[in-house]
């Protein structure tokens, strides 16, 4: 009898360890690991491919001739004696223009952000930012918008097409960044002209 009561205990034990609350043994096997509430995190995938491009071509062509004279009649010698007058013109305008422009841009990369809303729809508003520094040069990525609960994955990411309202920007600064940009003289220039 008292084997009997032993085992049963040690199962209640067990699945009270398994039952109880997060709070108290950090996360159950029941437990779900995606961020749902204020202050929680969510890593966003950042995959992001921009082509846009233009083509336009505007052909006219426009000609004019003019004539204006008068010619000698054969049968009346009447008006034989007036001169004869005349104007010839003749124009010929023409104009064939072109242009082209094409952009091209990707970013991928991986931020956590931190949930910092829940709105009454059930929506998340999310904000995050990661900075990078490697031998006096700074990368910052900052990603802010909008994501539904349903659309993060069972490991907790959500991709950044899925962000409503997205705004994502990837900048940086330092010794290559300055190097990147006109010089004084150029940027007067370029201001005057």
């Amino acid at each position: 009898m008292k084997l009997i009561s032993l085992i049963f205990s040690s199962l209640l034990l067990a699945v009270n360890a398994f039952s109880a609350p997060a709070s108290l043994y950090g996360n159950t096997l029941y437990t779900d690991k995606k961020g749902k509430k204020a202050g929680d995190v969510v890593t966003i995938l950042i995959l992001e491919a921009a082509k846009a491009g233009s083509d336009t071509r505007t052909e006219t062509e426009k000609n004019n001739n003019i004539s204006l004279g008068q010619e000698k009649s054969n049968g009346s010698k009447l008006f034989s004696w007036l001169p004869s007058f005349g104007v010839n013109g003749n124009t010929n305008l023409s104009y064939d223009g072109k242009g082209a422009t094409a952009r091209n841009g990707e970013l991928k990369a991986t931020v956590t952000a931190r949930i910092t809303d829940v709105l009454d729809n059930g929506n998340l508003l999310i904000e995050g930012s990661k900075v990078v520094a490697i031998n006096n040069e700074e990368e910052i990525l900052e990603v802010s918008g909008t994501i539904r609960a349903d659309d993060i994955n069972p490991d907790n990411t959500v991709y950044s097409y899925k962000i409503a309202d997205a705004v994502i920007r990837y900048s940086g600064s330092g010794t290559n960044s300055e190097a990147e940009k006109p010089g004084l003289l150029t940027r007067f220039f370029n201001w005057i002209f």
